[in-house]
């Protein structure tokens, strides 16, 4: 039967519908370790089909499976093991899983010397961990058992098992309490390491799981002080033009801008140089735009970072911005834009090719129904005028008449706002 299965001489659905999986699952708890090897490793094959596993699990082959996962036998074993993994393919048999007790005997698993068990304990863990009603179950496992394993796990010399223990680590993390079990944790150093991971291409669901985890304050310094920075820079720089990659370094980049002020650190030129490649780059999705604007503009509010992105900006980068801001047909990219651009302290070097194309949007910016484009286009002749970066600009007669006409109309409200409340107050009296 094994050696049809794998030769396809036969159908998975065939199997099932002959009615032999029932001698199978008996085979299972046969004394004779090659028996239970290759009725396991029928099953297993069985359960690679979408149609057989919820029949499968109907048919009391779980528990001689959870067994069989813990053989001494390393055939039997691995098995028994890959036959759980695939019955966690599916949402409805996982239920099943977790009710006959799966995911201890798997957190047991991710201990194993054996690097094939490894990986599939971990792989069938991560497909339990993707539907958010079993994370109570998997976190409430000893002492953190099942996340510290997991962390050790993720510093595996394997790739595919340090990457599959991330995913999993992923998941788990989308609930509040697996951060609170991880905070004592050292998940630093095995992340940063399979980060580095030269044959690593591309590490998006490492990345994923460091953009997360980072958004909680306790491991931002020991991030920074173990270099996360210059990796994030080395990431950008090497899989550009990847959307995922240059997402999560950003937001991560977001997480930690604080503390690199605060520590004094040096940014890398990698750093900046991935980040200002990636506002060069002409990406499809305007979520990538953004999120690359808003790293950078959060970068540009701290003093100490600002100097160094300005120093390496070209006019080809303010042109950029500056196309964003005034012909972008999204209202947050254009906003983005030019809020980074009054933020920077650009001298009229950079500006002067742009001088035109600047007062369009600062003129169209005053023109908007929405105050914080109005209020973003006064900050940014202040701003501007006050780094130099305004020039002949200020000269300008339409754009000192729009600044006037936003003046008046802001004065009549204010007194529009003085006069209603005086009525108020006045109507509250006895």
């Amino acid at each position: 039967m094994l050696n049809l299965l794998i030769d396809r001489k036969v159908k998975e659905e065939h199997v099932i519908e002959m009615g032999l999986l029932e001698p199978l699952v008996d085979l299972l708890q046969s004394g004779d370790n090659t028996v239970q090897c290759h009725s396991s490793a029928c099953i297993a094959l069985l359960a690679s089909s979408d149609s057989n596993r919820e029949v499968i699990v109907a048919s009391d082959a779980v528990l001689p499976l959870l067994v069989l996962a813990r053989a001494f036998d390393p055939k039997v074993q691995q098995n028994a093991v890959r036959a759980l993994l695939n019955l966690t393919k599916s949402e409805n048999t996982v239920d099943v899983l977790c009710k006959e007790g799966v995911i201890p005997v798997l957190a047991l698993l991710l201990q194993s010397t054996d690097s094939e068990v490894q990986f599939c304990s971990c792989y069938a863990l991560s497909n339990i961990a993707a539907v958010p009603e079993h994370h109570t179950k998997m976190l409430q496992i000893g002492d953190r058992f099942l996340l510290k394993s997991l962390v050790l796990l993720m510093g595996s010399s394997v790739l595919k098992n340090s990457t599959q223990a991330s995913q999993c680590l992923r998941s788990l993390t989308l609930n509040g309490e697996a951060h609170n079990q991880l905070v004592g944790l050292d998940w630093v150093c095995p992340l940063l390491t399979l980060l580095r991971a030269p044959e690593h291409t591309p590490p998006e669901t490492a990345l994923m799981l460091l953009s997360q985890l980072s958004a909680h304050p306790p491991k931002r310094e020991s991030l920074v002080n173990q270099g996360v920075i210059p990796v994030l820079g080395d990431l950008l720089l090497t899989h550009l033009p990847n959307p995922t990659i240059v997402t999560h370094c950003t937001v991560t980049f977001n997480h930690l801008w604080d503390i690199v002020e605060s520590l004094q650190v040096p940014l890398p030129i990698e750093c900046l140089s991935g980040l200002l490649l990636a506002l060069e780059f002409h990406w499809k999705e305007d979520d990538v735009v953004l999120s690359v604007l808003i790293c950078l503009y959060s970068l540009a509010c701290h003093d100490s970072l600002r100097f160094g992105l300005v120093e390496k900006m070209t006019t080809t980068h303010i042109g950029r911005l500056v196309v964003i801001s005034s012909e972008s047909k999204n209202v947050e990219l254009s906003f983005a834009a030019g809020s980074l651009i009054s933020k920077l302290d650009i001298n009229d070097e950079l500006l002067k090719l742009h001088h035109k194309a600047i007062v369009e949007y600062l003129m169209r910016f005053l023109r908007s129904q929405e105050v914080r484009f109005q209020q973003l286009a006064i900050s940014s002749v202040s701003n501007l005028k006050k780094g130099g970066g305004l020039g002949r600009m200020v000269t300008r007669v339409d754009l000192e008449q729009e600044l006037n006409r936003v003046q008046q109309q802001t004065e009549h409200t204010r007194q529009l706002l003085l006069m209603l409340r005086q009525d108020t107050l006045t109507m509250g009296k006895p």
